[in-house]
């Protein structure tokens, strides 16, 4: 990473800070996936957006996403000059190609659009102001881009087509798993374009560096997830009233989501929670994360506490020390482990989830793997050491100091 660090350094110069400096009125520029809303993207473009604020006020932060309208109204306090947009977006989905079609056809769409405006003349705007208006180009982390997603993963073109214009491009804790075929050979040649390209699991790092020939072709390195980057600082709810055992479970990566429900129930016992016992039920993404909700209702469970993701997003994350935690979710495994919590986590999804729940024990979960069908095991530990989250913290600004030098 130093010398990664070093080449950025070297090849841009003093640019970002000289603009700075002039006040330019040129812009951060993120791609990220706020605005379904799904709990982990928002945390993510939110921490980031909180940064840049602090560190600085002054410069106007543009948010690429899919959903801007909903993104600008739920991160409306994060930053004092944000704009949210949706230009990489359409470009990946408004041409003649068929949505999540092949990945080199759209992505070379993507790029002669951002030269040529005339080619999609619709997002004009979007495009000039990414051609003359961006100080550097930052994508965010998160699973939003995945190798059957191709309309997702195009935005990767920014990659390219920012180093051929000098405009220094990083990425920072992206998970791009599953991925195979002409995706991840897309992929590996775009990330050799970014200045800085950091992933959030070492099965994405294996990927996009094992070449046809063995070699890799980009230096991809393994960082801790993009929540970290404020040390989770200001992330949870107030502990006053939460119940000692929660539950956060989808049925959108499933066939059949009453096997998951059983698997839920049968946890619960093999826990020894009674059913008049409290117990959350935390939704991340509206509706996905309800049903198993009045599933535990119908099944004897008296004391339920439902947590919308409204007010997850506006009051914290529900989690306290003294917890268990069963969840299919990631930044829910995160955020409650990362607090100490014990639990468990439910497999629904062994290409995409599991390479994101095998994140969290590398970065210090403890966590037991919960599969639909077999056994419930015991609750697993948090994270042993609070200090984690800030020396991640301190890990994440450093890979971004070549363009944010203020977070050093």
């Amino acid at each position: 990473m130093k010398s990664m660090l070093r080449a950025l350094r070297s090849r841009i110069g003093k640019s970002v800070q000289d603009a700075e400096a002039s006040q330019d009125g040129r812009v951060f520029y993120l791609v990220a996936e706020p605005g379904y809303p799904n709990y982990g993207d928002e945390l993510i473009a939110g921490e980031w957006l909180k940064l840049l604020g602090e560190r600085y006020p002054d410069v106007p932060v543009v948010v690429d996403c899919a959903r801007p309208g909903p993104a600008a109204v739920i991160l409306k306090d994060k930053h004092p000059h944000a704009i949210f947009t949706d230009t990489l977006r359409r470009l990946g989905t408004e041409n003649s190609l068929p949505y999540d079609g092949p990945i080199n056809d759209i992505a070379a769409f993507v790029r002669r659009a951002l030269d040529d405006e005339s080619i999609a003349p619709n997002y004009a705007s979007g495009i000039r102001l990414l051609q003359r208006g961006a100080r550097s180009v930052h994508m965010l982390g998160g699973g939003y881009m995945r190798g059957d997603w191709t309309c997702n993963l195009s935005r990767l073109a920014v990659g390219p087509w920012a180093r051929a214009r000098n405009i220094p491009v990083v990425a920072t804790g992206l998970g791009l798993m599953p991925i195979s075929g002409a995706s991840l050979e897309f992929a590996r040649s775009a990330a050799s374009s970014f200045d800085m390209f950091t992933v959030r699991d070492v099965p994405t790092r294996h990927a996009l560096q094992r070449g046809s020939d063995g070699r890799g072709e980009a230096d991809i390195v393994v960082a801790p997830d993009d929540c970290f980057v404020n040390g989770l600082r200001g992330c949870y709810s107030s502990s006053e009233g939460l119940p000692d055992v929660m539950v956060c479970v989808q049925s959108d990566f499933v066939e059949n989501d009453g096997a998951l429900f059983e698997q839920v129930e049968r946890t619960l016992e093999r826990w020894g929670v009674k059913k008049d016992e409290a117990v959350g039920v935390v939704e991340c993404n509206p509706r996905i994360d309800y049903p198993i909700l009045p599933y535990l209702a119908r099944h004897g469970y008296s004391n339920l506490r439902f947590f919308p993701v409204i007010d997850v997003l506006e009051k914290g994350f529900p989690a306290r020390a003294g917890q268990r935690w069963l969840s299919t979710r990631y930044h829910p495994h995160i955020l409650a482990a990362a607090k100490g919590c014990g639990g468990s986590y439910i497999s629904v999804d062994a290409g995409y989830y599991d390479a994101k729940h095998e994140a969290v024990i590398r970065m210090g979960s403890h966590w037991t793997r919960n599969v639909i069908g077999h056994p419930a095991p015991p609750a697993g530990g948090g994270f042993v050491s609070a200090a984690l989250a800030q020396r991640y913290s301190a890990q994440i600004r450093r890979s971004t100091a070549a363009i944010y030098p203020d977070l050093r």
